[in-house]
């Protein structure tokens, strides 16, 4: 009898824990609200000046910051600009990014496009975001959202304000 009631109780804890588990790896990270908001201080790595021959500029941006409901998060970016296109007057020019922006739990990756305009603050860019839930991996697998975003170049502060759905959100 003994011998039973021990095999029910370990039985009964091996199925407490698997149930946990379960459920921890199908739960969305806490509290994210199906929004998607981070603040990014991004650097140059790489910057090819096209400008002369082609009107365009190229290159990569690392970053880190946070990512609201996921937290300490960094960011892989690659840019195109158009210099030729002067969309809010001189110095001005449009572009778009490809995004990876890596949290503990998966990498969300975004497109942008973007229209940056020379203000009294220096260059500015502002523009809309486009969640990539193909190429996005982890908890943000499958993931959808847009918004917008500001993007200071000097210091470069990447800032994404919009909404995310994951995929296993029932909301």
């Amino acid at each position: 009898m003994k011998r039973f009631i021990r095999l029910a109780a370990v039985l009964s804890a091996v199925a407490g824990v698997a149930t946990a588990v379960v459920a921890y790896a199908t739960a969305g990270p806490p509290n994210h609200a199906n929004r998607l908001e981070a603040t990014l201080q991004e650097t140059v790595q790489q910057s090819l000046n096209y400008s002369a021959d082609y009107g365009t500029r190229l290159g990569i941006l690392t970053g880190s910051g946070t990512l609201e409901g996921f937290g300490a998060v960094t960011s892989v970016a690659g840019f195109a600009a158009d210099v030729s296109i002067a969309a809010c007057g001189a110095g001005s020019s449009t572009g778009v990014r490809s995004m990876r922006i890596t949290a503990a739990e998966g990498t969300l990756s975004i497109r942008t496009d973007e229209v940056i305009c020379v203000t009294p603050q220096g260059r500015v860019g502002t523009g809309t975001y486009e969640v990539d839930g193909l190429f996005s991996t982890g908890v943000f697998a499958g993931a959808r959202g847009s918004g917008t975003f500001t993007n200071l170049l000097v210091p470069h502060i990447f800032t994404i304000s919009g909404k995310l759905k994951l995929a296993n959100d029932e909301s």
